[in-house]
């Protein structure tokens, strides 16, 4: 028997189809992956199923009844709940009330006693150490996403869809997730999971459906599945190289940090990148490496020698580093990286309107030149350079930000997480940018949480834990047992 059954949805917005006369079911019992490239018509499916948005086309079913089409909080009620990825909660309000947020006991004085004791009982039951009278705010970011799913359980919750749950979370806090998904399946909820993460949907699914520039172009059993086929069908053609090879030869050294210290986010760290060489520095969360990255760009103070090219680097702020030849892309490209509300044309020439600028006047054409120029380079997708940032693909987001940090040359830049939230298709452009700016002679340090980027991107790896360098490995000697091995050490290499 069916659980929820979806079939037709149709939606167009302007003109633009974005949902094709899809199908979509699930069962009771089962986690059935939702997978795509950014734009493929993941979000639009699942805003339609919670009922947040109304399909042009089609019919949504729960146990055999049709849910209403435009009225989410019927449908909640009904038993279908969404958890987004960008988290929902109230920072201010505690654990209690945001789990019943819009749906509180008592009228017209609340019981927050009981409301409380319901709250814990939820979260013991997910296995999850939260005080529920704590407020949101002073959570770590997994026990916020576990709140997001204690909400989202709240009543008679038969459908929970996950909308990127991992995206932010470590290793364990990952494993967490997984374990409570695996207990939620077993009580007999249909879960839709959406995630890039390949690891996670081989390891939780049951089935896996690829969504296509708005179309199902596949449904299947996940046993029996390979990683090339799904990449394939999210695709539309053969990835074989999900890591384009390395190749070249690494020249002379251009950045050289030793005895890089901030306590107690990190000491003593040393590391060398050379011209044409991508170094990843690895680490579980905590480890210290965005630190690290932040204090190289100039976003905070630390004690030791840090050198670009042979000269000593300016790290008093990061406009210095950045006049220096250095440039640090932030890991957080929404919050902090990107001004969403304003043109990609705007995002992609910010850091220089001085260039552009004759007697304090902007010059709109040179602007508008080099920053097509740029965007073509970097193959950033906007519909034209006057497309709110905020509204690209993370893909596109990320090239972006790439455009507007080597729209002049630069010795060295250091990505913080590159690849985060960024579809299968966007990923392979952006690992061939990579290469394409190495070859140029740049050099480029690579933090990331992704073993297999890591082992598929870089030419030797830097892996740190409590803020300190465990060990260093070349290209054949990093394996991901080698690699959480030094990640688990406490010893200094």
């Amino acid at each position: 028997m069916l659980l929820l059954s979806a079939r037709g949805l149709t939606k167009s917005y302007g003109g633009v189809t974005v949902l094709d006369h899809v199908d979509f079911d699930l069962a009771p019992g089962e986690v059935h992956a939702l997978v795509g490239e950014n734009g493929a018509g993941k979000s639009t499916l699942i805003k339609i199923l919670g009922g947040a948005v109304h399909a042009d086309d089609g019919r949504v079913q729960l146990e055999g009844r049709t849910l209403p089409a435009d009225d989410p909080r019927e449908v909640r009620r009904r038993g279908v709940s969404i958890v987004y990825q960008e988290f929902t909660l109230v920072p201010d309000l505690s654990v209690a009330d945001n789990i019943f947020l819009g749906c509180e006991h008592g009228r017209p004085w609340l019981h927050r006693a009981e409301m409380r004791r319901l709250a814990q009982r939820r979260l013991d039951d997910l296995g999850v150490r939260i005080d529920a009278r704590a407020p949101v705010r002073s959570l770590s970011v997994a026990h916020q996403q576990m709140v997001e799913i204690a909400r989202a359980l709240e009543g008679e919750a038969r459908v929970l869809i996950l909308d990127e749950p991992s995206a932010s979370l470590s290793g364990h806090e990952v494993d967490r997730l997984m374990t409570v998904v695996r207990q939620l399946r077993a009580r007999g909820l249909g879960i839709i999971y959406i995630s890039h993460r390949f690891e996670e949907v081989f390891a939780l699914a049951d089935r896996v459906s690829v969504l296509r520039d708005g179309r199902l172009v596949a449904s299947a059993p996940v046993a029996g599945l390979d990683r090339p086929q799904l990449i394939r069908w999210m695709v539309g053609r053969d990835v074989s190289e999900e890591f384009p090879p390395r190749t070249g030869a690494a020249g002379d050294v251009v950045l050289e940090v030793r005895g890089l210290t901030h306590a107690p986010r990190f000491s003593n760290v040393s590391i060398t990148v050379r011209a044409g060489e991508i170094v990843g520095l690895a680490g579980l969360v905590g480890a210290g490496r965005t630190s690290v990255g932040l204090a190289l760009g100039g976003a905070l103070s630390a004690s030791g020698e840090v050198r670009l090219a042979g000269a000593p680097i300016r790290r008093a702020s990061p406009f210095a580093a950045i006049a220096d030849g250095l440039a640090y892309l932030t890991e957080d490209r929404k919050g902090r990286g990107l001004f969403p509300m304003m043109s990609t044309l705007a995002n992609i020439t910010v850091t220089y309107l001085a260039r552009f600028a004759r007697g304090g006047v902007l010059a709109l054409g040179r602007e508008r030149t080099a920053g097509a120029q740029a965007a073509r380079e970097f193959d950033v997708r906007a519909a034209d350079l006057r497309q709110l940032a905020g509204t690209l693909s993370g893909g596109n987001q990320q090239k972006l930000l790439l455009a507007r940090f080597l729209l002049e040359p630069r010795k060295l830049v250091i990505l913080d997480e590159p690849t985060r939230g960024v579809d299968v298709g966007a990923r392979a452009e952006i690992y061939r940018l990579m290469n394409a700016l190495t070859a140029r002679g740049l050099a480029i340090l690579m933090i990331s949480s992704e073993l297999p980027e890591l082992l598929g991107m870089s030419d030797r790896v830097v892996v740190m834990r409590e803020g300190r360098v465990t060990g260093e490995l070349t290209r054949a000697q990093a394996t991901p047992e080698a690699v959480m091995t030094l990640a688990t050490t406490i010893e200094a290499a």
